[in-house]
């Protein structure tokens, strides 16, 4: 089973709502990447204003960044593409530790913005474009699928109205399977599955239902096995963790049995997802008990 969740969570600790500190966040990735739970480890995310203050941080750190292979990292752009490429480009001519720019991300709106941004970002990079929480996602993903970029897709966030529907989720979900454009999630997917859980981690912080990982993996596999929308939004509402059941062999929902070649399989749609936390998530999966 762990090779379903093989590198699945990219490590977002500078972002809301933890919102670490530079050096904290550093500290805590080079942890990650020495610890038991290192084979679900992604990238490192930071905003390319950041690449400097990571660099900075990272050698700081000395002996811990430079064990293993170099830091593999994710690149969130502002809507200032030549900048961010120019800060990319300054990081990149002489990288203060061993580490590799793996992937960019960027926002969205429209179709025809597809390939003027695609064109700006070299091909060596997987290219994530963020889509608006908005119908009909065909159009904006077949652009995507056409200039041979990724999706994004924002599941949540501090404040209510920054988490989708599950129909339009599902929505997104049946538009990038039909189109075959690989994707990633992001924000509000600390938990395995669906539920009511704190928007930050304030002591009196508000609740809100937020998306499960769990869910919308099995959700994403229906969909590529021929399922109908209707199934996989009822996966996605599910907030049951004893409807998600799992062993080594497969995770079943409600009497679909979903075997590890099919879950593996999902992940060339649903490539991973973006977390301030990477001990919430992986905890709350207890691979250990799975296998």
């Amino acid at each position: 089973m762990q090779q379903v969740f093989a590198q699945i969570v990219d490590y977002a600790g500078l972002f809301p709502p933890a919102t670490a500190e530079m050096l904290g966040a550093v500290a805590q990735y080079a942890e990650y990447r020495n610890g038991p739970d290192r084979a679900l480890l992604g990238r490192f995310v930071v905003a390319a204003s950041r690449l400097e203050e990571f660099g900075k941080a990272a050698s700081s750190l000395s002996r811990e960044a430079s064990r293993g292979a170099p830091w593999p990292l994710a690149v969130v752009m502002g809507v200032n593409i030549p900048d961010g490429l120019a800060l990319i480009a300054e990081y990149e001519r002489k990288p203060p530790v061993p580490s590799v720019i793996e992937a960019v991300e960027l926002r969205v709106s429209a179709p025809g913005e597809v390939g003027v941004l695609a064109s700006q970002l070299p091909a060596r990079w997987e290219r994530y474009l963020e889509v608006p929480h908005a119908e009909p996602y065909g159009p904006l993903l077949d652009a995507i699928h056409a200039h041979g970029v990724g999706a994004k897709l924002r599941m949540g966030g501090v404040t209510p109205d920054l988490f989708p529907t599950p129909r339009l989720v599902t929505r997104f979900l049946m538009a990038a399977v039909r189109t075959e454009v690989p994707f990633k999630a992001t924000a509000g997917l600390h938990h395995a599955v669906r539920g009511l859980y704190p928007l930050t981690y304030e002591p009196d912080s508000a609740q809100h239902q937020m998306y499960g990982f769990l869910n919308l993996l099995v959700a994403t596999t229906l969909l590529r096995l021929g399922h109908e929308g209707e199934t996989a939004e009822q996966v996605l509402r599910d907030d049951d963790p004893l409807a998600f059941e799992r062993s080594a062999e497969a995770i079943t929902w409600r009497g679909h049995r979903l075997d590890v070649a099919e879950l593996v399989a999902a992940r060339q749609s649903f490539r991973g997802f973006g977390s301030c936390s990477f001990r919430e998530p992986v905890d709350e999966l207890g691979l250990d008990r799975v296998g």
